[in-house]
Formats: C-alpha cells, sequence, structure tokens
C-alpha cells in the first residue's frame, strides 16, 4: 500500500513501483521552495525523480512542470494578495517565457530521442547525463553568485551591473515603482524571460531558481518583491511546459496528484516564513539549498559511472 506502480516510469520508459511517503516529502520540500523562493523547486524535483524514485527525465520533466504549476499559482495568488509581485513584470516576463519553454521542450525531445552514450565501459541514456550536466551548471552558477556577495553589503540593487542596466536606454521604456525601478528598456525583461523559459522547457524548472537571482542581481529588484514576482513568471512558464508534455504523454497525473498533496501545504508555509526572514538571510539560505542538490546529482553521478 506503500508503493504505487507507474507504468511509464524508470529510465527509457520501463516500469517502476514508487515509495508513496517518499513522494509526499519531496512534494512537501518543493512547495516549502516555491512559497519561500518563488522558485518552483523543480531544480531540485526533476533530478529527485529521477535519482532517488528511478523516473525517467522526460517524464520528470513533463510531470514537474505540471505540479509546479499549481504550486506556483498557490504561491503567486499569496504573494499577489500581499502585494509583493510586480504584477506588470511579471506578466512580461511570463509572456516571454513562454516563447523560450516551446524551443527548451524541442531540445529536450531531441535529446530524447537519442540512444545511449559509453562512459567507464557503462551505457548511459544521452538525456539523463545531458540534464545533469546542465542542472550542475546552472545551480553552480546561481549558488556562486549567492554566496560572493559580502556580508553587511548594500542591497544588490544598488549594485553597478544593475544601475547600467537599469540607466540602458533602448525605446521604448518602462517604468516599474513596485520593483523601485523608475525607466528601464521594455526589451530587458523579455531577454531574461525567454532565457528562463527555455531552462524550464529543457529541465523542467519553473525557472525560479534562476530567475529569482536575476531578478535581485541583474535587473536590481528587491528580495522580496522578486519572489514574489518570479513566482507569477513560473505560472506561465510551467503552465505551458506542462501542458505540452501532458499532450506528449509525458505527465503523469497520479504521481503529480501524490507530489501536491504535499507541496500545497508546503507553499503556504514557505509563503508565511518568506516576509520574516531578511533578504539577506532569504539568499543565503537559497543557496544552501542549491548546494545540497550539487551534492545529490554530483554523488548519483558517480555512483552511475564509477561504482
Amino acid at each position: 500500500m506503500w508503493f504505487i506502480h507507474l507504468s511509464e516510469a524508470g529510465t527509457g520508459g520501463a516500469a517502476a513501483d514508487v515509495w508513496v511517503p517518499g513522494l509526499l516529502l519531496l512534494g512537501l520540500a518543493v512547495g516549502l521552495l516555491a512559497g519561500l523562493f518563488g522558485a518552483g523547486g523543480g531544480f531540485l524535483l526533476t533530478p529527485f525523480l529521477n535519482i532517488f524514485f528511478g523516473i525517467g527525465y522526460p517524464l520528470a520533466v513533463g510531470s514537474s512542470l505540471a505540479q509546479i504549476f499549481v504550486t506556483g499559482s498557490l504561491s503567486a495568488w499569496k504573494h499577489c494578495k500581499r502585494k509583493s509581485a510586480d504584477l506588470r513584470l511579471g506578466l512580461i516576463l511570463g509572456l516571454s517565457a513562454i516563447c523560450g519553454t516551446r524551443l527548451g521542450k524541442a531540445i529536450l525531445d531531441r535529446l530524447a530521442s537519442k540512444e545511449t552514450i559509453t562512459l567507464n565501459g557503462r551505457e548511459l541514456p544521452l538525456v539523463d547525463l545531458a540534464l545533469a550536466g546542465c542542472f550542475l551548471v546552472l545551480m553552480t552558477a546561481v549558488a556562486t553568485v549567492i554566496l560572493r556577495e559580502k556580508s553587511g553589503a548594500p542591497d544588490p540593487g544598488e549594485n553597478r551591473l544593475a544601475r547600467k542596466l537599469q540607466a540602458f536606454r533602448l525605446p521604448p521604456m518602462l517604468a516599474f515603482p513596485h520593483s523601485n525601478i523608475a525607466q528601464m528598456s521594455f526589451w530587458l525583461p523579455p531577454l531574461i524571460g525567454f532565457a528562463v523559459g527555455v531552462l524550464t522547457g529543457l529541465l523542467g524548472i519553473g525557472g525560479g531558481f534562476v530567475n529569482f537571482p536575476l531578478l535581485v542581481y541583474v535587473l536590481g529588484i528587491p528580495t522580496h518583491v522578486a519572489v514574489g514576482t518570479s513566482a507569477l513568471q513560473i505560472v506561465f512558464a510551467a503552465g505551458y511546459g506542462g501542458l505540452a508534455n501532458y499532450f506528449d504523454g509525458n505527465v503523469s497525473l497520479t504521481l503529480v496528484g501524490i507530489l501536491l498533496a504535499g507541496s500545497v501545504i508546503g507553499t503556504q508555509v514557505g509563503v508565511q516564513l518568506a516576509h520574516k526572514l531578511h533578504g539577506a538571510k532569504l539568499r543565503k539560505y537559497f543557496a544552501a539549498v542549491i548546494i545540497l542538490g550539487i551534492i545529490v546529482i554530483v554523488a548519483d553521478a558517480v555512483r552511475k559511472i564509477w561504482l
């Protein structure tokens, strides 16, 4: 009774028995991340479904996006109620992310159509290696940027890069008063949204774990507004990606339902905590969670290739 059978799970589409309590706990953790950091949690959910539950990456990506869409919607709604989301900026980011998601999914489909690659005498699915590598590069980059921030430093919105970008004059110009931005080129947010959308379609992430630091460190958005705005962007990207994967047969509704049972509770707790923690602490905790994910992915790669 503690296991469910997923015929479409497993690398290469093999059947697998998946432990239900473990899925519930994973869903709880992902929901907490969605509310706390405005990150859908896919940067942990997708690789963890593959590593700990033996679910192949295409199915993990699709199911992850479907789950993230629901938790991201709940998180965005709660942040909007608290007026901690920039609706104008979130809409621009979300619509451009949909375009990027289409490209990312096309890349994923191409990788999934390839067969295996031999490393150390072992045959491994190319899509597994490619996605694990992408996760490692992105997570390491994001964690490094956050950890390099000096203790007691001014708000990241005051850094030189953010000031230069806000001063970039390529019409049309828009104001984002809720983000304390008097004027910014319209073209900057769509570029970020599109890039994050590509990652959404390829890796099954809401994009928040990349979007959040980009909004804070590149555009200069205050931390708490960046959390809510990132959650709003996730709704668009994950919604489109989840629907596209569903029609391709890469979503298990049973799996999504179990994950949601835990994540709905976690999201509500995360939103409450996000408004009690100082911005700098919030960013440091975010980096710690990313480092945990890096350790797990590296350990799994070592196991598959050398052990």
